[in-house]
């Protein structure tokens, strides 16, 4: 056995340990759901005790038992990526440590877990009805006992995470009821009351829990959610974004100012005399009629994009994926105001993305959410050659280092998408009222750089960080205090996507300036769509051992 194959050994034998002690991450990513889809995790402390545990195991047997020296220069980067997933993850865990208040599921609390535990069995068709709603009727079961042992997990509760928690029990109740109702038509008798008694007994198991988070947590949440300025700066490090945060926030801050003034410039082209917010209201009154009308139009767009990318030459297009256009889930409209993506599993043969498009039939306002303009950057941005081209290609790669590490490649992931359409726009595939509609997004991502690192670091509360976004885009007030709340738990993922972008466009400058007549734009988007998705800094050192490959062929 090479020490490259020693080193993969060592990953998918660390990988499967880790899915038997999350079977909702071992569906979600389509691992063996047999094994995984009807268990829920343990919920308790001592559960995430130790995986820290085994996570600093794993750490000292990689490098313990692999010889660096021994691997070829790609298991280098393999190595070098799986250290750096590990020690992200560990810096999560620890310094991080959201788990320790209550709440441990990305930007969910234990009852947004279950919700969580359920959706991909309700919503993705990899498996008969029957055999996923059993599945669904499994967790659910374990749903009480799940609850009891998050309890342990409230040690430093934060005020906001608390009352967002609470605010979840209804939400998850309702999402429970909705399914219980949908698939009532498509189930037989027996298997429906089983479901229906599970979604009863899990609905006052999270009733019950949220009257202890009110009577019991809220009382004791005096934690701040801010991570402070010395944790920011270390996240920052870890992730290897070559920046500092006060670099950083001062690119956020002069891309900001650079783009409302290319706004304005491109406002006045277009319509000379307007201001960008009147230009803004003429683009977004262009759009279809009805939703059925607009789910139409966006599909056709989408198919338009695979063209154009085709026929340009601009990157390889996996054979079997394709991408459905289909209105959003009713149950997440209220948190999806125009438009999602959701990814095919992993490990799926089936590499089918879903295209979510939400609106309500009659209203001018969410019919203008889907203006042409609009759209057509959308389905760059989520379809081709973004998100969901990125995700199938990543899906389809054959390493599993590459694939699981670019868990933790926020600006890879985001960036990609936001290159994507400064790209087809640069390619002719996007006009200028695309271009204004493309803009307009690009200065609400230089504000999320500006708030995310201010509200981390202690130089912006969140009354400022609503204030200022409110006043900058326009945006409603709840659609605001939402994105503020998924703020105060991510901290650095939302500065990710421009500064992906940003990023992805300068090692564009340096390939090209150092391959010259040889480089071209499929082997420099191939080999980003081929890389499985990982973090930008090893993608550079990727990039070098793809130029070296050529020079000897």
């Amino acid at each position: 056995m090479t020490e490259d194959e020693k080193l993969h050994r060592l990953f998918e034998r660390v990988f499967d340990t880790e899915m038997e002690h999350s079977p909702v991450q071992a569906t979600f990513v389509g691992y063996k759901h047999e094994k995984h889809d009807h268990l829920l995790p343990d919920g308790s402390a001592k559960a995430f005790e130790a995986t820290i545990a085994r996570l600093r195991q794993y750490k000292e047997e990689v490098q313990t038992e692999i010889d660096y020296e021994a691997l070829t220069e790609e298991g280098k980067l393999d190595y070098d990526l799986v250290l750096h997933f590990l020690e992200y993850t560990l810096f999560d865990m620890t310094e991080i440590a959201d788990w320790r208040s209550g709440h441990p599921f990305g930007s969910s609390g234990p009852i947004g877990g279950i919700g969580n535990a359920v959706f991909p069995l309700y919503t993705r068709d990899f498996a008969p009805l029957e055999t996923r709603v059993k599945a669904i009727i499994g967790r659910l079961k374990r749903t009480p006992q799940f609850l009891e042992e998050t309890k342990t997990l409230w040690q430093s509760p934060v005020k906001l995470w608390t009352q967002l928690a609470i605010e979840e029990g209804p939400m998850t109740v309702g999402f429970l009821q909705l399914i219980q109702h949908t698939l009532k038509p498509q189930l037989d008798a027996t298997l429906h009351k089983e479901l229906e008694e599970a979604i009863g007994a899990a609905s006052e198991a999270i009733n019950k829990y949220v009257e202890w988070l009110k009577s019991d947590v809220l009382p004791r949440s005096t934690h701040d959610w801010v991570l402070g300025a010395a944790k920011f700066v270390k996240l920052i490090e870890l992730r290897r974004l070559g920046k500092t945060p006060q670099e950083i926030l001062a690119l956020g801050q002069q891309a900001f100012d650079d783009t409302k003034e290319t706004l304005a410039k491109l406002a006045e082209e277009l319509h000379p005399g307007k201001s960008v917010k009147e230009v803004r209201e003429l683009i977004t009154r262009d759009h279809p009629l009805s939703f059925d009308e607009i789910l139409q139009h966006i599909a056709n767009l989408t198919k338009e994009a695979r063209a154009f990318i085709i026929a340009h030459n601009l990157m390889d297009v996996p054979e079997n994926e394709s991408i459905r256009v289909v209105p959003t889930p009713s149950f997440l409209t209220p948190i999806i105001p125009t438009a999602a993506y959701l990814s095919p599993e992993i490990f799926s043969p089936k590499q089918e993305g879903q295209y979510w498009v939400t609106i309500t039939e009659g209203s001018e306002e969410r019919l203008k959410a889907h203006s042409r303009a609009g759209s057509k950057n959308t389905a760059v941005h989520e379809a081709y050659p973004g998100h969901h081209l990125q995700i199938v290609s990543a899906n389809l790669q054959p390493n599993l280092i590459r694939k699981i590490t670019s868990m933790v490649a926020h600006e890879t992931v985001e960036g990609w998408a936001h290159y994507c359409e400064q790209l087809m726009a640069e390619k002719g595939f996007l006009g200028k009222t695309e271009v204004f509609m493309q803009l307009a997004g690009q200065l609400f991502r230089a504000m999320r750089i500006i708030i995310d690192i201010k509200l981390h670091t202690g130089q912006m509360t969140i009354d400022e960080a609503k204030a200022f976004m409110i006043e900058e885009t326009g945006m409603l007030e709840n659609i605001a205090v939402a994105e503020l709340n998924r703020y105060t738990s991510t901290p650095s993922y939302p500065l990710s996507y421009l500064l992906g972008k940003l990023m992805l466009l300068e090692l564009r400058d340096e390939i090209q300036s150092q391959m010259g007549d040889q480089y071209s734009d499929q082997f420099f988007h191939n080999t980003i769509l081929h890389s499985g998705g990982i973090p930008i800094h090893f993608l550079r050192k990727l990039f070098q051992l793809r130029i070296a490959q050529l020079a000897k062929d």
